[in-house]
């Protein structure tokens, strides 16, 4: 029964990651608003209702590259040490852009998925709310873990430090975005997140 169930969680993911393509495609040669959920079924190959067994809406098509990281990103902060300062456990979790930064096909796919955010209000209103719910589950796992230290974390502060470990990413990822030649991002990001550093992990 496991290897049943691994084997159709296998071809989801296929078929999901075949949709987002199609999708991503689309959604670059007629712009986000202007695609319909039916044109994308169509060129897959499957009904509409097929496509909404894998994605509720076609935002969550354009965003299921940043679903899967913002899945990564709360695995890997569950993995960093319980005694690690939240700083550079979040700067440790943001390796998880440098590596893809690293690697040119996800890069282009990257570069392309936030130009289409920004062309659209409707996709950017879907990617501020799925970020916002990352920090969230973010915030919610380091506060577990300080209470599993026995400690009691100032909430507002914890989610003020999440807030500023983003716009460091997000200043150094659109930095690199629009820079001529190739970024060596994680060291820039090391320089920004040195700077931003807040003043208790000094």
């Amino acid at each position: 029964m496991a290897d049943a169930n691994e084997l159709r969680e296998v071809s989801r993911r296929a078929v999901r990651a075949r949709i987002g393509e199609v999708a991503a495609r689309l959604f670059a040669e007629r712009g986000f608003d202007a695609t319909t959920v039916d044109e994308i079924a169509d060129a897959v190959g499957m009904s509409q209702r097929t496509f909404f067994r894998y994605f509720a809406s076609k935002e969550d098509a354009a965003l299921d590259d940043f679903a899967r990281e913002s899945d990564d990103f709360l695995h890997r902060l569950t993995a960093r040490p319980a005694d690690e300062p939240e700083w550079d456990s979040l700067r440790r979790v943001f390796d998880a852009v440098v590596e893809r930064h690293a690697d040119g096909e996800l890069r282009r796919r990257s570069q392309l998925a936030h130009r289409l955010i920004k062309s659209s209000p409707t996709l950017l209103a879907a990617y501020l709310e799925r970020a916002d719910r990352l920090q969230q589950r973010l915030l919610e796992a380091l506060l577990a873990r300080a209470a599993e230290n026995g400690e009691e974390a100032d909430e507002a502060v914890l989610r003020a430090v999440i807030g500023a470990a983003f716009a460091c990413l997000q200043a150094t990822v659109s930095r690199a975005a629009s820079a001529p030649e190739a970024t060596d991002l994680g060291a820039r990001l090391d320089a920004v997140m040195a700077a931003v550093r807040p003043a208790r992990y000094a």
